[in-house]
C-alpha cells in the first residue's frame, strides 16, 4: 500500500537565519543545519552543533523525539539525507537547509520511514520532485508532501529496522577487525626497525 507522505506527517521547513550561523559559546539553543545529518544515523548527541542566544529568535521550533530530519537542499542524487532526531534534548531547534518530518499516523515507524527516504528508490524519488540548477538543488514542502511512500505492516517495518541495524553492526565490526590487523602489522614492523 502507497501513501502519501502528507497523510502520514506534517512537515515543517528550518529556520531562516539572517546570514551564516555564528556559534555564540553563550548560546542556550542549539541549531542543527544540513551538515550535521549523515543517512542513517540517529541524531542522539548535540557535539558539533552551533549555539545561538534564545533573544534572537521569535518563535523558535524545537525538535520532538523521533522527528525526521531531511536535507532540503542538495547537489546531486544521495545528498537528500536522512536521519531520526533520537535525543532527549529539548533546545534543538533546524536550520532552513533541513525539513523536519514529524510522524502522525501510528502505522509507519519514524526509522522506517528515514530508511526509506535513504535508500536508492526513495532518493530516486526524492531526485525527481526537486527544483533548481544543474549544482544546487531544493526540496519544496508543497513537492514533499505529495510524495508516495510504501507502507508496509508494522512487523515487516521492524524486521527492515532490525536488517539495518544488524548490518551496521557488522561494518563496524568489520571496522574494527581491518584497524586491529593494520595495528599487529605496524606492531611488527616498528619491532623491526628497534
Amino acid at each position: 500500500m502507497y501513501k502519501k507522505i502528507k497523510e502520514l506527517t506534517n512537515i515543517s521547513s528550518g529556520y531562516t537565519f539572517r546570514g551564516s550561523i555564528k556559534n555564540d559559546s553563550k548560546g542556550n539553543i542549539f541549531v542543527i543545519q544540513a551538515k550535521n545529518i549523515y543517512a542513517n544515523k540517529d541524531i542522539i548527541n548535540i557535539d558539533g552543533f552551533s549555539t545561538i542566544l534564545d533573544d534572537s529568535i521569535r518563535n523558535p521550533f524545537f525538535l520532538e523525539y523521533n522527528d525526521i530530519l531531511l536535507v532540503s537542499r542538495g547537489s546531486g542524487f544521495n545528498s537528500f539525507r536522512s536521519a531520526v532526531f533520537t535525543s532527549n534534548i529539548k533546545n534543538v531547534m533546524p536550520s532552513s537547509s533541513v525539513h523536519v518530518i514529524r510522524v502522525k499516523d501510528v502505522n509507519i515507524i519514524p526509522k522506517y520511514l528515514s530508511l526509506y527516504l535513504n535508500s536508492d528508490i526513495g532518493q530516486k524519488s526524492l531526485y525527481q520532485i526537486v527544483t533548481g540548477g544543474a549544482y544546487i538543488q531544493s526540496m519544496l514542502i508543497k513537492d514533499l508532501n505529495e510524495l508516495e511512500i510504501p507502507i508496509p505492516p508494522i512487523n515487516t517495518q521492524k524486521s527492515i529496522i532490525a536488517i539495518h541495524e544488524n548490518a551496521a553492526k557488522q561494518e563496524l565490526l568489520y571496522t574494527r577487525k581491518q584497524e586491529i590487523q593494520k595495528n599487529i602489522i605496524n606492531s611488527i614492523f616498528i619491532n623491526l626497525t628497534k
